[in-house]
Order: structure tokens, then sequence, then C-alpha cells
């Protein structure tokens, strides 16, 4: 019994350290928490920002203070704030690497009264690098086994001694809580301080899958089962300079498989933008070899 007590005096305990940088976000509809990430800057989630310039946040004191919207990343459901508040304390981050399903973690976000609200759960899922169904880049899979509840969007995912492993939030659109990884945050929140945006790679190609027929997987000795078909290219595009044609079927990038959407795009990733990839298509019958400038969206 002792044991127990003081493993729930150690929650609370730290439940309390992290809700120092936690705010609150009066969104159109309903509170939304954020995350007091690095000095002046607040990270959150898309929804708080939507059709605002100025806004006002919360603080775990009450006080009411201007922030402007950084910017924002759809993909990744992240949007960051700018913030005056040099007493506010900011978050301390988590090991990620030490993480495996089935250990306890607490999500704490703030109502629309500014008080806290706690849950815990166990780490349901944890897996590699995912692709958002808008086309962000999450570095690692961490689904929490918590329900979400007002304010869960924008609060941290904490370990048992406060520490940020990620923001929370119901991006996937379903009713389960995902944790967008801090190691996702800080490349985002890099990119919108330095640029204002999260850059994605583009090619300009419209894309189906394909099935590669026994007789052509023959011919040219391919093991792949599927490629892509380029059904349009865009004008003045990457693909277009780089000399792709509507009815190449596009087999590699970057020398990986491409065998759909979601592939390329893993290939078109922000740091490729400006650098050159060469591509393996098939052209009437022949294999070929391009090399592309990945362009900017």
């Amino acid at each position: 019994m002792t044991t127990l007590s003081a493993f729930s005096d150690e929650l609370a305990e730290a439940i309390a350290y992290a809700a120092s940088m936690i705010v609150t976000l009066p969104a159109r509809r309903f509170t939304i928490s954020g995350i007091h990430w690095r000095s002046g800057i607040v990270v959150t989630t898309v929804d708080a920002v939507r059709c605002r310039g100025e806004m006002a946040l919360l603080t775990p004191d009450g006080e009411a203070l201007s922030a402007s919207i950084v910017g924002t990343d759809p993909g990744t459901d992240i949007a960051v704030l700018r913030v005056d508040a040099p007493d506010l304390p900011t978050a301390q981050l988590g090991d990620l690497d030490t993480l495996r399903v089935g250990h306890l973690v607490l999500a704490i976000g703030r109502s629309d009264d500014g008080n806290i609200q706690a849950s815990s759960g166990i780490l349901a899922s944890l897996g590699g690098e995912w692709q958002s169904w808008t086309g962000g880049r999450i570095d690692r899979l961490m689904r929490p086994d918590i329900r979400p509840f007002p304010g869960f969007s924008g609060s941290p995912l904490l370990d048992t001694q406060g520490r940020v492993l990620g923001i929370n939030t119901t991006h996937s659109r379903g009713r389960f809580a995902i944790t967008i990884p801090i190691t996702t945050i800080n490349r985002v929140v890099d990119q919108l301080l330095e640029q204002g945006r999260v850059t994605r790679g583009y090619l300009g190609v419209g894309l189906q899958p394909v099935e590669l027929t026994a007789q052509l997987k023959q011919s040219l000795n391919l093991s792949q089962e599927v490629g892509v078909l380029i059904v349009s290219v865009e004008a003045d595009s990457p693909a277009d300079r780089a000399g792709m044609l509507i009815g190449d079927i596009l087999l590699t990038l970057g020398g990986e498989a491409i065998a759909s959407m979601q592939a390329l795009r893993s290939q078109l990733r922000s740091e490729q933008v400006g650098q050159p990839i060469a591509a393996q298509l098939i052209r009437g019958g022949q294999l070929i070899e391009l090399t592309l400038t990945v362009g900017e969206r």
C-alpha cells in the first residue's frame, strides 16, 4: 500500500511539474491546449489557429497574453505561435528511444476555465515512420490508449517523470488519440521559424498504380510487382524538365521502389528539395533512367 501511495504521489508531482508549461487556447468550438516549447514559442494543433492572425492565450496563472502565428503545418497538425512570456517554464523533453509498448503515459490539458485535466494509459502502439492522410511525415508512430477529453488537442503526452514525449491530437480523424513525437515537432518548429512554412518536394506528375505483367517482368528481369503509370505531366514541372512522358511507368525513385503515391511522397522530403534524384522508368517496353531535380510545393 505504501508503494502504491508513493507512486500515486509521483504521478501527481509529474503532472504538477508539467502543468506549469501548458497554456489554454480558446478556439471557436472548443478549447485547445498548447505547450510552451521553447522560450517565447508555443506549440499547439492547427485547429487552434484556423482563420486567425493575432490571438490570445491564457497562461497557467490565468494571464491573457497576445500571441502571433509563426506558421502551421497541416500535414503534421502542428501550429507554432510566438508569445512574450519569459517567465513561463518550457517543456522538458523525454527520451523516445527508451519507450516500449505498455509503458505508462500521461496526458494533461487545460479545460475552458483553465483548470488542468489529466488522464493516463499505456502506449498501445509504437512503430516507425508513417505518413499522415494529409501528406505529413511523422517520424514514428505513437498511439496512447487514452480517450480524448476537452483540451486534449494540443496537450502533451508525458512519461511518468513529467517529461514531454509529443503533442496529442486526433489528427487521424478517428476517435482514438495519436501523438506527434517530439522529433517531428522540433523539425517542424525549426522549419517554421526559419522559413515560415514547411517545404515538401514535388515532381508535377499524376500517377496511377499499375500491375506489371509477367511478360514485362521477365523481359526486363524485374522482381517488382507494381509500378505507377504517369497519367499527366504538369508543364514546366520538375518531371517535365527531366523528360518524363505520359505513359511512362515509374519503377524507382532514389533507388526505392515506387508502387503508390505514398511511396512517392516518402521520397520527396523537404531536405530533397533542390536536390537531384535518379528515377528508373519503363518506356516503350525498355528500361530508362532519368535524373530529376526535386521541386518545392
